[in-house]
């Protein structure tokens, strides 16, 4: 289904926009259940930025995480050529020394990523003790504490995209079945009673960038999922800059990006947006399940708190 937004649409999601109050923002908490979630991190060209992961290594050291999330396109521009690539060393292993840092990576699949070979992100897990991507789509749950847990949902979502299938550069992801993906996905999510449910891939699914943001193969084919299953959390990346949207129940959370920060602009049902280069930290407990987005230099830019409905 192709949808079209025109001027006016643009000009009064703005003027919205532009009425609602500055948010209150907090700063993540040192201690208890915190993570990490990094997007669009890597690049050897023109454009590296080294200050996103300085960052993320001092402040490991204040918070402490459990683990880290990684939403794809971790090397810019063309992904990696194998497990031995010296890519691995330049753009993960040394440049996240901390050793608060020496936990379960998480990690799915960006397009970049798919311009070189993509399985050799599934082969490093069998490499390192670090990173983790046992499948292109695969599952985990995190307990929190002892009435509190997390169901993670990682899809691989760039087979999805017509114009992926159709360009040359991403001939890979022919070989995909988004098919299984979504099966895969109504599979574990039927099946799942955790706490709180976080679906993440790498695209975004609504987002106020139009030019190549919002992804309608997911709103056709990922968006009925979260609806039917009372998802809490859609996370995503690609887009390269913070933002925060609800819509229907569902928060969705854009984390930013280690590279190329991109203007940003408001929308219908965006709470928050900010070109921004950082990542997210986040932080759980019994009570709420809490967003923190901080910039390069540490600053938090927007804090947000969710409570679970106990109706």
């Amino acid at each position: 289904m192709i949808r079209k937004f025109g001027f006016g649409m643009i000009l009064l999601a703005l003027l919205v926009s532009g009425c609602r109050p500055d948010p209150v923002v907090e700063t993540p908490p040192s201690g208890g259940f915190n993570f990490f979630v990094v997007s669009d991190m890597g690049s050897t060209g023109p454009y590296r930025e080294d200050s996103v992961a300085h960052t993320v290594n001092r402040m490991s050291k204040i918070l402490h995480p459990k683990f880290v999330i990684n939403q794809g396109d971790f090397f810019h521009d063309q992904g990696v050529k194998d497990v031995h690539d010296s890519l691995w060393g330049a753009q993960f292993e040394r440049m996240f020394t901390a050793p608060e840092l020496n936990v379960k990576w998480f990690s799915i699949i960006g397009n970049h990523e798919y311009y070189g070979n993509p399985q050799a992100l599934v082969d490093y897990s069998k490499v390192s003790q670090r990173w983790t991507m046992p499948a292109r789509n695969y599952t985990f749950v995190q307990q929190v504490d002892s009435v509190t847990t997390i169901r993670f949902v990682m899809i691989d979502t760039s087979p999805f995209l017509y114009l992926y299938r159709r360009d040359v550069k991403y001939h890979e992801v022919n070989s995909q079945d988004p098919d299984k993906t979504v099966a895969f996905a109504d599979s574990v999510l039927a099946q799942s009673h955790e706490t709180w449910k976080v679906v993440i891939g790498h695209h975004p699914i609504y987002t106020s960038d139009f030019n190549h943001g919002i992804t309608y193969e997911l709103i056709e084919e990922i968006e009925p999922l979260l609806r039917k299953y009372q998802v809490d959390f859609y996370l995503s990346g690609h887009v390269h800059k913070f933002e925060h949207l609800n819509r229907d129940g569902i928060d969705y959370m854009v984390t930013s990006t280690g590279v190329k920060p991109r203007w940003s602009n408001p929308w219908f049902f965006t709470r928050y947006v900010k070109k921004s280069l950082g990542f997210t930290v986040c932080h759980v407990d019994s009570k709420e399940f809490s967003f923190f987005f901080v910039n390069e230099k540490g600053e938090t830019l927007y804090s947000y708190r969710r409570k679970k409905d106990k109706g």
